[in-house]
């Protein structure tokens, strides 16, 4: 922690031009948001769901973020063991008063009227806020304005943290710019004089500020800052219906928070649609009805992780996730670089086609483009959301096979039947794809340990002009009720020959880190080996005597996978997403 000094009479310094306030700006936005992790103190005994800044924040806000850049309870201390694994991070510049000393020399170099442990130390607790209040959209391109923004520096020592603002309004003064004053609630608003540009048509752009007896608030105008005052004054995003129980379900100690309101958001997004095309709205509306509308999530630190977890309310429809035991994995090589698998995803797909072909149909082209749209479903021998709704659980897997990388699908056939007939139109699809150009196409089928496999190769097979990817080729088969698609080389293959001891599903690095962030019984996973990643383009790029990359591969090394799962609780989605070292 820094030991804070006491007030010091600044050296006099010549009259800052506007480049340089801007510097000084920058580096102190930089001194607040980052030093302060040296020694701003809040608070400490009651644990509380969101920071004081929330208080100033209107319950209808489409997004809210916090940070605690204090680092309480055993934050620091995880922090610094992870950045000790860095050979070339420096963890007590970051963890200790040396940060401050570097501070205060960047804003000494920008010929600052302030530093950073005399004038910034004081009075800022520890607490960084930011909120959007809301999400215009406008297709006119002459009548846009920016959100509604609101910033928050947390206040522990109100006129210490005055004197500073009125030092920095003085200054500005001395290089021409000129503020307004106005009182809302009893609190001071200064908005900076801005002409009006009429070659500028984007609203919204400005810049204001207040000091409150715990805040020091900057918005893009006085409007945002009232809003901000009359939440701390009444409803506010502290105390918002369905706010609360999410928060509950997250670490209790976590260094970063955010809240995102979809359905403000959406709302939003539903009246310019319609503004812009009577009907869009409608067309998307399956889609968009399966977003969450309230989600939070929260940023925190563990003594090998860095760990991102997320908590949304359940949407309606069927499009909602759903938790289930999958086997997809054990179809994937065991030496997979990243892996990623749902429940349900067949429905999503399903929904997404049908609200292109609604959105399409809509459009200011929709006649000719339904046409063309028309012509392709007819090469297919079905419609798109047809040719997807076969689908139920499905994975995607890609890799590295010693020689060339691919990419791989899992899906398990709601509908076998279904699923043999739209894989057959593959062919189809391919030959429709290659329609027009010079590129060959080829077909050919064979047996897999009992199961037809059918290639199509664009180009000449393992032609050099493709470099690591040999040809252009999709591989594809239907082995029960379980649907594998290739891309690349050998990935179909490999899947109905592999033996389940040397899948991805029994590897105890994946298995270990499913069962750290959520368990088996989930509706999704997430999975990406960075150390076989790192192994791989050392394979494929050789690295071996490049003095740069010698300096940069001690730094990599550490970084071992990043794993995260989704689970239904109730009517929760919970996510759990690390990034795990070694």
């Amino acid at each position: 922690m820094i030991i804070e000094h006491g007030y010091q009479e600044p050296p006099q310094r010549s009259t800052l031009d506007r480049a340089r306030i801007l510097i000084i700006g920058a580096v102190a936005l930089l001194a607040a948001g980052v030093g302060v992790v040296l020694g701003g103190v809040l608070v400490a005994g009651q644990a509380v769901p969101l920071a004081r800044a929330a208080s100033y924040v209107p319950p209808d806000a489409v997004m809210y973020a916090e940070a605690r850049l204090d680092l309480p309870g055993t934050q620091r201390e995880y922090l610094r063991a992870l950045l000790e694994r860095f050979p070339s991070a420096d963890a007590d510049a970051i963890l200790t008063e040396a940060l401050a000393d570097t501070l205060d020399e960047a804003l000494s170099d920008a010929n600052s009227p302030f530093d950073y442990s005399n004038d910034v130390a004081p009075w800022f607790d520890g607490t960084f806020a930011f909120a959007m209040l809301d999400y215009p959209l406008n297709a006119d391109p002459t009548n846009m304005r920016l959100p509604s923004v609101v910033g928050m520096f947390g206040v522990r020592d109100a006129p210490a943290a005055n004197e500073l603002i009125e030092t920095l309004r003085a200054e500005a003064a001395g290089e021409g710019s000129s503020f307004t004053s106005s009182e809302h609630d009893g609190v001071m608003i200064w908005t900076l004089d801005v002409e009006p540009d009429e070659f500028a048509p984007m609203q919204g752009v400005g810049f204001a500020y207040a000091l409150t007896g715990d805040q020091l608030l900057f918005a893009n105008g006085a409007d945002p800052i009232r809003a901000a005052l009359d939440a701390e004054g009444g409803d506010s995003l502290a105390d918002a219906d369905g706010v609360g129980p999410l928060l509950n379900v997250l670490p209790e100690e976590r260094s970063g928070t955010m809240v995102v309101n979809s359905a403000a958001m959406l709302a939003e997004l539903r009246a310019e649609l319609e503004s812009v095309q009577p009907g869009l709205a409608d067309a998307l509306a399956g889609y968009l009805d399966a977003v969450p509308p309230i989600s939070v999530g929260s940023l925190a630190f563990a003594d090998d992780a860095v760990l991102m977890d997320g908590v949304s309310s359940m949407p309606e429809g069927p499009l909602a996730p759903a938790n289930s035991q999958r086997d997809l994995a054990t179809r994937v090589p065991g030496d997979a670089i990243f892996f990623a698998d749902g429940s349900r995803v067949g429905p999503m797909l399903e929904q997404m086609m049908v609200s292109l072909k609604a959105t399409l149909a809509l459009g200011p082209m929709g006649e000719s483009q339904l046409e063309e749209l028309e012509g392709a479903e007819a090469a297919l021998g079905a419609e798109l959301d047809e040719f997807v709704s076969w689908i139920g659980d499905g994975a995607m897997t890609a890799g590295w096979d010693g020689e060339a990388p691919y990419v791989g699908l899992v899906l398990r056939a709601d509908d076998p039947d279904a699923a043999a007939r739209r894989l057959n139109q593959l062919g189809a699809l391919a030959e429709l794809a290659a329609g027009g150009s010079d590129m060959p196409v080829d077909i050919a089928t064979e047996t897999v340990d009992g199961v037809e496999v059918t290639r199509i190769t664009y180009g000449d097979a393992l032609g050099p002009d493709l470099g690591l990817l040999g040809s252009m080729a999709v591989e594809y088969a239907l082995d029960g009720e379980t649907a594998l698609v290739g891309f690349g080389r050998g990935f179909v293959r490999g899947a109905l020959t592999m033996d389940p001891a040397d899948s991805l599903a029994d590897g105890e690095r994946y298995t270990a880190a499913i069962g750290r962030f959520g368990g088996s019984d989930n509706a999704g996973t997430f999975f990406v080996d960075l150390t076989a990643l790192r192994l791989a383009v050392e394979g494929a790029i050789p690295v071996d005597g490049d003095p740069e990359y010698a300096e940069v591969r001690p730094n990599l090394e550490p970084l071992d996978y990043v794993a995260g799962v989704t689970r239904v609780d109730g009517d929760r989605a919970v996510v759990r997403l690390g990034l795990v070292l070694r």
